[in-house]
């Protein structure tokens, strides 16, 4: 049988033990609230309440949250954070980039754009799902959320080569049961490797007791003690005694079709990796009051005219579609619309509503979806949405889209066409004997 755990380094794949019944009658007996076994869902709660009251603005490239409402955010949290650096970012911040991951990766909150500014907005229709979880449906929706889809990839492409939770669990295993102590550079390489956030959300979760201290001059977050907590312990042994981890090989799936074509035995889940964390602790009888999950609905097909704003380098054009046209059809109408041969293969890159990558390739890739499958009114994407397009593999040409509006539907509109241009494009196949 093909072996899921090649995929990662076998010095950080977690072996099953059996859980010790000491620790399955303290994690029996842990009552969830909004603040235990600490504050994660009071201060999750506290976010959305702040997003909800205020119109926050989000960097355009990042979508990190502007600094002016940082301060603000940090004092409602449980924990503020103590800080002295003279123009934070959201990274300063450990309690708030956690959250934030969260909110994100949840799909709570959304990157929206309104009136050329970027929003993070919550998402009413998901957030009524939110509010009808109880307690503990609520902290182990989001535990979930966490090990599976929190990672900063949602802000920026060049997303870690392996979920966080690795990390967790490697510096988990070399936390002694007195703690760390930070005061030497070895403790502080911990903190380097597992990023500070982690270390915020462990605590906010109740693995760990965290001690701080004021911050030096200029300095961010300054922590002076990490030591695991009695539920904490339990938790992790919980996982070391499950298979949580085939959660984790449902985006592989794809990767895997070869095997299965060869007649390797795969066996691929149905279930959703926040269901797959249920069924795991759940055989073993733990925690019955888990009984629902946050279950995203499907996201609605969007009829009408799509303008689109397409950049090369200096150059610009704004190309409007109608949405029962492919992908393949827009890619065809930008290539057309920059003069350029359509003789390569293509591919498009975008983040889905929880802030992962997706792509969609030339047919000819043999990597579904392509874009002759997927029609524009399907395409998930929203009004403001930043997507790359990549065309000629060996050259790389690279698009900068941009979804400006989505107009009312029009039967006279058969097929793409430019509507407004600025810019001379790039030639495709310049002549460089002659420059």
């Amino acid at each position: 049988m093909f072996n899921l755990f090649n995929l990662f380094p076998t010095e950080i794949q977690q072996e099953k033990a059996p859980l010790s019944e000491s620790s399955k009658q303290l994690l029996s007996k842990q009552v969830f609230t909004t603040n235990q076994p600490n504050t994660i869902v009071q201060d999750f709660e506290t976010f959305i309440e702040f997003l909800q009251l205020h119109k926050v603005e989000v960097s355009a490239n990042q979508n990190a949250i502007a600094p002016k409402y940082l301060a603000d955010i940090n004092e409602r949290l449980s924990h503020p954070t103590k800080i002295d650096f003279q123009r934070p970012s959201q990274k300063s911040y450990p309690y708030i980039h956690g959250l934030y991951l969260l909110l994100r990766s949840s799909a709570i909150a959304q990157v929206q754009l309104d009136k050329k500014k970027n929003i993070l907005r919550i998402d009413p229709q998901i957030l009524q799902l939110w509010q009808e979880l109880n307690d503990t449906e609520k902290y182990f929706n989001l535990l979930a959320t966490w090990i599976f889809y929190a990672h900063e990839g949602i802000m920026d492409n060049a997303s870690r080569s392996l979920n966080d939770w690795w990390y967790i669990f490697n510096f988990w295993n070399n936390l002694p049961a007195k703690g760390l102590n930070f005061t030497s550079s070895k403790d502080e390489d911990w903190l380097r490797q597992l990023r500070l956030h982690n270390v915020a959300l462990l605590y906010l979760f109740g693995f760990i007791e965290v001690k701080d201290a004021e911050p030096l001059a200029g300095k961010g977050w300054r922590i002076t003690e990490a030591k695991p907590l009695p539920f904490g312990t339990a938790l992790m042994h919980l996982l070391h005694a499950t298979d949580w981890q085939r959660g984790m090989f449902l985006e592989y799936e794809e990767e895997l079709e070869e095997e299965r074509l060869l007649g390797v035995d795969v066996v691929v889940q149905q279930s959703t990796p926040t269901e797959i964390l249920q069924e795991e602790f759940q055989a073993l009888d733990l925690f019955p009051e888990w009984e629902k999950n946050l279950q995203l609905p499907e996201a609605e097909s969007k009829d009408g005219v799509f303008i689109f704003k397409v950049s090369l380098k200096t150059a610009w054009r704004k190309i409007a579609i109608p949405s029962n046209l492919t992908l393949y059809d827009f890619s065809s109408a930008i290539l057309k619309a920059f003069n350029f041969d359509n003789d390569h293969l293509h591919q498009f890159t975008y983040k889905d509503r929880q802030g992962c990558k997706q792509r969609i390739t030339h047919p000819y890739s043999q990597d579904p979806p392509s874009t002759d499958e997927v029609l524009i009114r399907d395409w998930q994407i929203g009004i403001g949405d930043r997507i790359t397009y990549v065309f000629d593999f060996g050259d790389w040409w690279e698009f900068n889209v941009v979804l400006e509006s989505i107009e009312e539907p029009d039967p006279k509109f058969k097929k793409a066409k430019v509507v407004d241009k600025k810019g001379k494009a790039s030639e495709q196949y310049p002549d460089y004997d002659e420059e």
